[in-house]
């Protein structure tokens, strides 16, 4: 059962979000946006971040109008039991399927540039067993696990990347605004379904210390993640070239295998590379396995929530290890990207729509 004190303070709050979502565009991202826009590639994040942005105001209004309430509570309130039912079921749907695609991803990574004679499901299940045994000590432990682990994933990431900077070749980003206005629109739509994970908020939203912060704290969260997606692919395309960025499925750990530490300290960064992509990785399945079982919690209102990491357990992995291949693993990403737009937008714009036409909110709030 989930204590009184089991509540995450801002800067946890701030930490976990990141962490979540960053997972999702660290290797990919410069590989999409220059598919989409070639040179501009890089607007297309920043057009991306306003996207994020304004979604993100709406997810932060809903917590501000109902305090202390799960979604699932206050979605009854709007719009019937019958459909917040329905919507908290789609809800653990997306979570446990956003929980496989991050953990198989993993494991595709591992294989491609660790381990490559490792069996794939040994990797899955080593993964999971280790998200497990953390969320089962509830959400506090799990946010504070990611306020330690964020800077050490974004110093090193930040100081690799800056070692790539004497190959940059800056010209890659021209010309600027070479394309054509439609594919920018349907490009920055793309580019903002890297922000999947932000969603979590409707499902840890009540276990904030300070509800009162929330605009603050999705802020900081979002301007933080685009700022890191922009320095990534900047420095990927200057460095890899725009054309080079759109062969490779993962060129942000093309880049880093490009690269030598100063003074040949590490051949290599392969291995540091992919520790950080393992905390990468590891912070966001627990966040998506959390909000899976916490919804499950929420929506039978049952006494004990860990009881629910164990019944997900063999679904999680069974759809971790269902994909044949790297192209299936991706394609299954996009479906659960989608998803995120669905329950992370379109669900939360209408409730909180009906919820001002109806006049209802939050006794506290």
């Amino acid at each position: 059962m989930l204590t009184n004190n089991d509540l995450i303070t801002v800067p946890q709050a701030v930490a976990l979000i990141i962490m979540t979502v960053l997972e999702v565009g660290l290797l990919s991202l410069p590989r999409e946006v220059a598919t989409y826009a070639e040179s501009d590639g890089w607007i297309l994040v920043i057009i991306a971040w306003l996207l994020a942005f304004i979604c993100s105001l709406v997810l932060s209004t809903l917590i501000r109008r109902f305090p202390g309430e799960t979604f699932i509570e206050y979605s009854q309130k709007v719009i019937g039991k019958f459909l917040a039912f329905a919507i908290g079921v789609i809800l653990i749907i997306h979570f446990v399927l956003a929980t496989a695609v991050v953990i198989r991803t993993f494991a595709e990574v591992t294989n491609a540039f660790m381990l490559p004679n490792t069996p794939r499901e040994f990797i899955i299940i080593a993964q999971m067993l280790l998200t497990i045994y953390l969320i089962r000590h509830g959400i506090e432990p799990t946010a504070r696990i990611a306020e330690i682990l964020f800077p050490l994933l974004l110093v090193p990431i930040f100081a690799m990347y800056m070692i790539a900077l004497p190959k940059a070749d800056f010209t890659e980003l021209l010309p600027v605004f070479n394309t054509p206005i439609k594919t920018m629109a349907v490009g920055s739509l793309y580019t903002m379904l890297n922000f999947f994970g932000l969603e979590i908020l409707l499902i840890l939203g009540p276990y904030l210390k300070r509800p009162d912060k929330i605009y603050w704290t999705m802020f900081v969260s979002v301007g933080v993640i685009a700022l890191i997606f922009l320095f990534i692919v900047i420095i990927t395309f200057s460095v890899l070239g725009v054309q080079p960025a759109k062969q490779f499925i993962w060129p942000g750990m093309t880049i880093i295998r490009m690269i030598t530490a100063p003074g040949r300290v590490f051949e290599r960064l392969d291995a540091l590379a992919m520790a950080l992509w393992t905390i990468a990785s590891f912070t966001a399945s627990n966040s998506m396995y959390l909000a899976g079982a916490l919804t499950c919690f929420h929506l039978t209102k049952a006494r004990e929530f860990k009881f629910f990491i164990t019944i997900l357990f063999p679904w999680i992995y069974f759809l971790a290890s269902l994909p044949p291949s790297i192209i299936a693993t991706e394609k299954l990403r996009h479906i659960v990207r989608w998803g995120s737009v669905s329950v992370g937008i379109a669900v939360p714009v209408i409730v909180l729509l009906l919820s001002i036409i109806m006049k209802k909110k939050g006794e506290t709030a």
